[in-house]
């Protein structure tokens, strides 16, 4: 009998699979709760660029990128935080992967295509001046949290259950 209980009836038997590796609980968890913050976040910097849109009827592809690049990007870390929160490693490598992403993106990427200075990049994202410079920081700011945790999440793994068990009669 492959996998069953061992014949002298203590623990799993010699020949069942060893148990695979899954992220660390804590640090699964803090990623998870983080990750939905920045989510919030990214979803409040779309929402207040398609409001704007609306309002002056102004549909400029820089605002359509950030209406579309929010809830995009809010998506793919929901989906990424549920595996982390599952404690699958990839999931939390994945996530931390999205954010440093995001980062990058944010203080570097998004300077360069637009031609706009990194001190006005800068200003914009940590002087916290208009309801959407205070969602695109705040989003900055949790997203690299959330890739620090979400990478101590993938690296500090554990081999047993998530709580211990109470023994059997």
């Amino acid at each position: 009998m492959v996998g069953g209980p061992a014949p002298w009836g203590g623990g799993p038997s010699p020949l069942a699979t060893p148990p695979r590796p899954k992220a660390n609980t804590a640090a699964a968890m803090i990623a998870g709760v983080l990750a939905l913050i920045t989510i919030g976040l990214l979803v409040w910097f779309a929402l207040n660029d398609a409001l704007y849109a609306v309002r002056h009827d102004d549909w400029s592809s820089l605002v359509l990128q950030n209406v579309l690049g929010g809830i995009i990007g809010a998506g793919s870390l929901l989906v990424a935080a549920g595996f982390t929160v599952a404690r699958r490693i990839p999931g939390a490598w994945t996530l931390c992967a999205l954010c440093a992403l995001f980062v990058v993106a944010n203080l570097t990427l998004a300077p360069l295509l637009h031609g706009t200075p990194f001190g006005t990049q800068l200003k914009f994202l940590f002087g916290f001046d208009k309801i959407n410079g205070i969602a695109a920081g705040l989003a900055t700011i949790f997203c690299a949290l959330t890739a620090i945790t979400a990478a101590i999440a993938g690296s500090v793994k554990s081999y047993g259950p998530a709580s211990a068990r109470p023994p059997r009669p």
